[in-house]
């Protein structure tokens, strides 16, 4: 094992399941509901299933979601895109409205009270098709489990970012970003805990996105060129600046928060 994956396990990867552990115990109903706000190519999946491997180790049954297994599909977004021309966050997956919000609260309804039926699919969506602009798969393809879980993870780069007044959002075009992540308080509402994962350069994102879409082209997929994948992520950069700094004063209404800060190799550099 190298020194760096010891150190995401023994640095990272265990105090959070702790932290969350504990949580979890003291929690009066399941399933507890975990958020995790992370950067793009920060290893949020990865992460994510350490942590539901560690919670089957306490007999406990986690799975983990997505924001991005809620995206629209790709003809919703090419309409989507079609709609907002003069809009260059609009023009591609990743920012608030390009999201199918009712999917995601059907989902997370389903989790949080399996009803009469303890079998439930989840949605999944891949990255590598139309060259890199991804769909979502098709419903006939989605895992099934059964139900109940004692624990969802849901994870996504823009987890419980909340919007500002519009005097506080100098570009134009996010204002309409801005008035649509009203929406997203609709999956904030599950959340009991949120743990909130930040570059301490923003910068980095760039960088491990592009490092992202290589390792996946690796597996055989097809996906974006480098020059598309690095313009792909610095569009996100602007979000990033604008709605991280806010994140600690406007939290979703959860019982326990963790804030990690992470240097370039993805390690934390602090916890608080």
């Amino acid at each position: 094992m190298g020194l760096r994956h010891q150190g995401l396990i023994d640095d990272y990867y265990l105090p959070l399941f702790f932290f969350l552990y504990k949580q979890v115990t003291a929690a009066p109903a399941t399933p507890f509901f975990a958020g995790i706000n992370a950067p793009q190519g920060a290893g949020k999946s990865m992460l994510a299933g350490h942590l539901v491997r560690l919670f089957a180790w306490c007999d406990l049954k986690a799975v983990t979601l997505s924001i991005d297994d809620f995206y629209l599909t790709y003809k919703q977004q090419i309409h989507i895109a079609g709609e907002n021309p003069e809009n260059t966050f609009l023009q591609q997956r990743g920012y608030p409205g390009t999201h199918d919000i009712a999917l995601g609260v059907e989902i997370l309804s389903r989790l949080k009270d399996p009803q009469a039926d303890p079998a439930i699919s989840l949605p999944r969506y891949d990255k590598s098709k139309y060259q890199g602009q991804g769909d979502r798969i098709d419903k006939d393809l989605w895992p099934s489990m059964q139900l109940p879980v004692d624990v969802v993870i849901l994870e996504g780069w823009m987890l419980g970012f909340q919007p500002l007044p519009e005097d506080h959002v100098p570009d134009a075009q996010l204002h309409k970003i801005n008035a649509l992540l009203q929406d997203y308080e609709h999956w904030d509402r599950f959340l009991d805990c949120f743990v909130y994962i930040h570059p301490e350069d923003p910068g980095f994102v760039v960088e491990w996105r592009c490092e992202a879409e290589e390792r996946m082209k690796a597996t055989g997929v097809t996906g974006m060129s480098l020059t598309e994948v690095r313009r792909y992520a610095e569009k996100f950069l602007p979000a990033y600046k604008l709605y991280g700094p806010h994140l600690l004063e406007c939290l979703p209404p959860v019982s326990s928060f963790l804030k990690i800060e992470i240097g370039r190799n993805r390690l934390p550099l602090s916890r608080s």
